[in-house]
């Protein structure tokens, strides 16, 4: 199966984000990803995957204001 979702969890923060695969392989090789949350440059890959579910069931999530965000504890 095509894996379409990577997820990434910050080193500083903790906090974790999902990307699409796709979008990180036409990216430019010199280009890098930061932690949307503190803008952190250490960035760890935890997961890649076909299924969004699976990559959000270790964390806890709510909808704010109509946004999906990361509850940490």
């Amino acid at each position: 199966m095509l894996q379409i979702y990577t997820s990434y969890r910050c080193g500083v923060c903790s906090n974790e984000f999902i990307l699409l695969s796709e979008e990180m392989d036409k990216m430019r090789k010199e280009r890098y990803i930061t932690c949307p949350y503190c803008n952190s440059k250490k960035v760890q890959k935890i997961k890649v995957t076909d299924n969004l579910k699976e990559c959000m069931n270790e964390r806890v999530y709510k909808r704010i204001g109509g946004a999906i965000k990361q509850i940490t504890y």
